[in-house]
């Protein structure tokens, strides 16, 4: 369930205060949504390491080599909470050099050493991130050099963001990614599976809608043509006309209602075809049942209108 954005808020701000009034022996920095790291005040006297603080500072001012430098040496040292940050914001940092490999590599290595830690859901968004903008065209760096597409390596960070939370809005916001970049990448029998995948897992979220005409946009693509087997456009056609009935009042309504439109008038062409192959074969009757078919099935479209041109010419169709 997609919590409210005002709940979000306001959890956000409640940790926040509860961290500053607790404080620790180090200081405390804080992810939000909206304002992404801070750092919080220091309480009790506490001092926090000077290569932390340059280290922060370097990190949020994009000085992302700096920071790695002094994060990786904290990250292996002690004190309460230092290693900590220390590790998710190396993750950060190769995050914001758009190093996606090796930024899931450190989130990855954060979960799996602080299982039970407050920033473990950023991890996650992180990584959400990560699969965001390789599925959508990033390309990751290999031997030092962004030479290689992501696309692969995004399956895979998908893959594992669902296995860890399958029913979150990580694994949501991750399904929805894969499917539009099997779509974009015209591999729509994967897009189609997808996009069902997620409606039917999280068909009360705001994108079910978008997810729905996706399903029926990728069956439709995905038709061989009118000659062909025609199972593709009856499911096209049934799966638009759906998002007709479940959401109407769309803007996508129209749009869903010219894919089934598409798909009917393939779906009459496919059986004028047939009708026609049973006339030349000298099989009247079965050809004067198809022109029917085509006729009273498919009214409105063009091969209804040569299917009772044909049916007027041939004596058993009077």
């Amino acid at each position: 369930m997609r919590l409210p954005h005002s709940f979000l808020t306001a959890c956000c701000l409640a940790a926040a205060v509860f961290l500053t009034a607790a404080g620790s022996a180090c200081g405390d920095v804080v992810w939000t949504l909206e304002k992404g790291w801070q750092r919080l005040p220091e309480t009790d006297g506490a001092k926090v390491p000077a290569d932390f603080d340059n280290a922060f500072n370097a990190y949020v001012t994009g000085k992302y080599v700096k920071a790695r430098k002094l994060l990786a040496r904290l990250a292996e040292g002690a004190g309460e909470g230092i290693p900590e940050q220390a590790r998710i914001l190396l993750a950060e940092c190769y995050l914001g050099e758009k190093h996606y490999t090796k930024a899931f590599e450190k989130f990855e290595e954060f979960i799996e050493a602080y299982p039970a830690s407050r920033y473990v859901d950023r991890a996650c968004r992180g990584e959400v991130e990560i699969a965001q903008a390789v599925l959508g065209g990033a390309r990751i760096k290999a031997l030092g050099l962004r030479i290689w597409p992501g696309y692969s390596f995004g399956e895979r960070v998908v893959d594992k963001i669902s296995s860890r939370r399958p029913l979150s809005d990580y694994a949501r916001d991750a399904q929805l990614a894969l499917a539009r970049s099997y779509f974009r990448r015209h591999l729509y029998v994967e897009s189609a599976s997808a996009f069902q995948q997620y409606v039917e897992l999280f068909g009360e979220s705001p994108d079910a809608p978008q997810a729905l005409l996706g399903v029926a946009k990728s069956l439709y693509l995905d038709a061989p043509g009118s000659g062909y087997d025609p199972l593709p456009y009856y499911r096209a056609a049934a799966a638009s006309a759906g998002f007709v009935r479940q959401y109407e009042a769309s803007p996508d309504a129209r749009v869903a209602a010219e894919v089934s439109g598409k798909a009917r008038e393939k779906l009459a062409e496919h059986y004028l075809l047939v009708a026609k192959y049973y006339l030349k074969t000298g099989k009247v009757d079965a050809a004067v049942m198809y022109f029917k078919k085509v006729a009273d099935d498919y009214a409105g479209t063009r091969p209804a209108a040569a299917a009772k041109s044909h049916l007027g010419l041939l004596p058993a169709g009077k």
